[in-house]
């Protein structure tokens, strides 16, 4: 093919859409005709603009341009001329480099440019962002970031011209992670596991297998392989470093981003939230916590809605489970495999005889023949099977474990032997990182240093993935487990835990500030990536009696436990904390109580809360921070307010004192909106104003901010400055959305249905109360039911429906007196529109 273009080149792919349906509509005869006519059109057009057809299978074709431009109008000049036609074309264009054989071109290019067309529509061209960026963007409209089912990184996708289409077919709200090299073989595996997702009576699927057969792997193209069928989402839960199984829907809830409701279960938040959702949860490494992880497994399936693709070396033992072995690879595809990840080292690299030998006594697992490929670099295939073979003769006739396990793990045994002293120290150390670890932790705790390090990589024992903060470095559980085996042997274990214990304590000492200025939401997303080493690091400081270092971590986390809506774990691993440290410093320990009053008051233990604060005080006043001091005067001020206002006002004066003594401006804001709050609830609406425009000026949290920006914005609407209003709940709600903080989107949504009712936008009202009252209904938020029922009264009336309106008035007013609660001040503004039209009744 030495025609092909090569060097940097533009591939096109076509494909007619809705084939089979225009078969059927045109008849053998009529469609035989359009089709032919369609080829002879485009292939005037390619070739009128350079092009050279590199395949066409049935009615779709691969070709080749020098140039993107000539590819692009090679495109228009081939939809201009099918237009009047019955037959709809989707196209796409992409640009790479590939390597040109005699086979053809080789590369991900091709894939990629493969996997944008099917994404697309009749009629519609694609182009990539490496087209886009050699040609004229004008005319090109852009489709945002996407991921397609090869997995890879997202791709930024473009539509030639302004035409609206169906969305792309493309993975839809997935976390799947970016794996670092393409799916090879398995194309039956993958067919029929495929084909269990999608069947509708297969809630739950369990693919088993000895560690290393790939589990994972053909789990997470099967879940991109189904994405169809899941409209709601494809959600990816590693629960390989966990350690206790009642964190399993923790884990979940935290990669749905779904905060834990006050007071209420978080199985029953989770129930209500996927509720009829059609969604997919990949839930990967589960078997360390069986057998008691599969009752909380159970209650996702009950949810009426999503299905459970799950990677165990055994089975859950559920009603309805459906079980899947993995087999290993077949020879064919164990020979590819092995063949591809040795040319990624070496593009050179030729399969040999023995490579097949090798393959087969490796039991064609493919984390062990990507082990053994990471060492043709250094060793021929020859050498590779003697030396491997004869480790493995070393099995043989005494094996009393699972056959395919003790060859995985000859193999990495084999694969740590061949490390020189430094590499061996650190794929050991590595091994304390559950979740992985950033090179900066790696250094600090570890001693790594770059060249050992990569040398691991390269070595195929350690893994990369780059995140938002930058690369992190992990192994796989197998590999792990062994490295930790390892770590006790050499008596290193106890010292690498010190040093994982104090880094998990700068950590959270470190993110304390931060998460209260405006670099918060980095904090919360290295929480997140950091929550596993954190637990483990708190475990292990509390084997220790005495040992305060876990009451450091867990009071100095409180406001990211908060902010990830873990109350639960954050209040039960603080109180087991100050149950450990018995001689904590005072302001510590005062710290610890702190925690724990505000988790507990979030969780909806007012009382507990205000006495746990109550016993944090004297404590924190005897301690070296004082803006821990004054932020717990603002805590118990602000439980108190709705109970005791005198108090809370006179603990709130003394927080604004204690915070403008020590100039804490994230604390001071925060102070302010708490007296915000009781100035508005004693009527005093130009204090609160000016109290919350100070707060604003101040606060640099987002979080923070938006509770300041819906209370102005309750203010403005009981002013009648609804324009005003709108805007601070527009900034508010973006804010909210990208924290993904539920309760805080009911307020919002609550404020924002008063104001369109004032202004008579009714179906825009109905729709912010909808969104209110559902999650009023799952948080068991009484006070906020009976506000929304007052909505629906105004609404009633706005509507004409008075008699309704008054039996709604009614209930609301009803369920105020049982909670023995007061209208608020934007409550008694809507109340006086609500009577409005009712003042004409007789």
């Amino acid at each position: 093919m030495s025609e092909l273009p090569a060097g940097t080149v533009t591939f096109l792919f076509t494909d007619i859409e809705g084939s089979t349906r225009l078969l059927h509509e045109l008849g053998a005869d009529r469609y035989a005709q359009a089709l032919a006519e369609q080829r002879s059109r485009l292939r005037e057009a390619f070739a009128h603009h350079g092009g050279v057809e590199v395949d066409n299978q049935g009615d779709a074709f691969f070709v080749a341009f020098p140039t993107a431009p000539g590819a692009l109008a090679a495109a228009v000049e081939a939809q201009a001329s099918l237009a009047p036609g019955p037959v709809q074309v989707r196209m796409a264009l992409h640009t790479g480099t590939p390597l040109v054989t005699e086979e053809g071109y080789i590369g991900v290019d091709v894939h990629r440019a493969a996997r944008i067309a099917a994404a697309g529509h009749g009629t519609q061209v694609l182009v990539s962002a490496a087209t886009a960026a050699l040609i004229d963007e004008d005319g090109l409209r852009d489709l945002g970031e996407h991921r397609f089912k090869d997995l890879a990184a997202a791709e930024r996708v473009y539509q030639l011209g302004e035409a609206e289409f169906p969305p792309l077919r493309s993975l839809y709200r997935t976390n799947l992670p970016v794996p670092a090299t393409p799916f090879l073989g398995r194309e039956r595996e993958l067919a029929e596991v495929t084909a269990l997702l999608e069947r509708e009576d297969v809630r739950v699927l369990t693919l088993t297998g000895s560690g290393g057969t790939g589990k994972t792997r053909l789990a997470l193209q099967a879940a991109a392989a189904a994405a169809q069928v899941f409209p709601d989402g494809i959600t990816w839960v590693p629960l390989g470093a966990l350690a206790e199984p009642s964190l399993a829907l923790t884990a979940v809830a935290q990669a749905l981003e779904i905060i834990e409701e006050p007071g209420l279960p978080l199985a029953d938040t989770l129930a209500a939230k996927l509720a009829g959702a059609r969604a997919l949860f990949v839930l990967d490494n589960v078997e360390h916590l069986l057998p008691a992880v599969a009752a909380e497994l159970a209650r996702l399936r009950d949810a009426a809605g999503p299905t459970l693709l799950v990677t165990s070396r055994e089975r859950l033992r559920l009603d309805g489970e459906h079980v899947w072995p993995v087999p290993p690879l077949d020879e064919a595809d164990g020979a590819a495999l092995f063949a591809a990840r040795a040319r990624a080292l070496d593009p050179s690299f030729t399969p040999t005889p023995e490579v097949d030998e090798l393959c087969a006594r490796l039991d064609n697992l493919p984390l062990a023949l990507e082990l053994a490929a990471a060492r043709t670099s250094l060793l021929s295939t020859a050498q590779l099977l003697d030396r491997l073979a004869q480790r493995l003769d070393l099995l043989e006739g005494g094996r009393d474990a699972e056959p395919r396990h003790m060859t995985l793990r000859a193999t990495i045994a084999w694969s740590y032997e061949l490390l020189d002293e430094e590499e061996q120290r650190l794929f050991r150390r590595l091994s304390a990182f559950p979740a992985g670890c950033s090179y900066e932790v790696a250094e600090a705790v570890c001693e790594a240093d770059p060249n050992t390090l990569q040398s691991l990589i390269d070595k195929s024992l350690v893994r990369r993935r780059d995140t938002e903060d930058g690369p992190r470095y992990w192994m796989l559980e197998t590999i792990r487990d062994f490295a930790a085996e390892l770590l006790e042997e050499h008596g290193e274990a106890q010292s690498t835990r010190e040093r994982v214990i104090d880094a998990a304590v700068d950590f959270a000492v470190t993110a304390e500030p931060g998460w209260r200025t405006a670099d918060g939401p980095t904090w919360l997303r290295r929480f997140r990536l950091d929550i596993d080493n954190l637990r483990q690091a708190i475990r292990w400081a509390l084997e220790s009696e005495g040992d305060e270092r876990a009451l450091a971590i867990c009071a100095h986390l409180a406001w990211l436990w908060h902010a990830s809506g873990l109350l639960r774990e954050g209040f039960e691993s603080t109180e087991l904390a100050l149950a450990t440290a018995s001689d904590a410093e005072p302001g510590l320990e005062g710290y610890g109580w702190l925690t724990l009053g505000v988790l507990a008051g979030e969780q909806g233990q007012r009382q507990t809360g205000v006495e746990l604060l109550r016993r944090s005080l004297p404590l924190l006043a005897q301690g070296r921070h004082r803006h821990i001091y004054a932020y717990a005067l603002y805590a118990l001020g602000h439980s108190l307010s709705a109970h005791d206002p005198a108090e809370a006002e006179a603990l709130l004066r003394q927080a604004d004192g204690e915070a403008r003594t020590i100039g804490d401006r994230t604390l001071l804001g925060m102070v302010l909106e708490g007296l915000a709050a009781h100035a508005r609830r004693n009527g005093d609406r130009a204090q609160a104003r000016s109290l919350l425009e100070e707060s604003l000026s101040l606060l640099g949290n987002p979080a923070q901010r938006l509770v300041s920006l819906t209370a102005l914005a309750g203010i403005d609407f009981g002013d009648g400055a609804l324009d005003r209003a709108r805007e601070l709940l527009s900034e508010a709600r973006a804010l909210a959305e990208d924290w993904a903080l539920s309760r805080e989107l009911m307020f919002i949504d609550l404020t924002s249905a008063y104001v369109e009712l004032l202004t008579g936008n009714l179906e825009e009202a109905d729709h912010h109360l909808g969104s209110a009252r559902k999650t009023a209904e799952e948080s068991g938020a009484e006070r906020i039911l009976a506000a929304l029922l007052l909505a629906d009264a105004a609404l009633l009336a706005r509507r004409g429906e008075i008699e309704t309106a008054i039996e709604t008035w009614s209930r609301a007013d009803a369920l105020m007196h049982e909670l023995g609660e007061e209208w608020d001040y934007e409550d008694r503004v809507l109340l006086e529109a609500l009577l409005e039209p009712l003042r004409s009744l007789p």
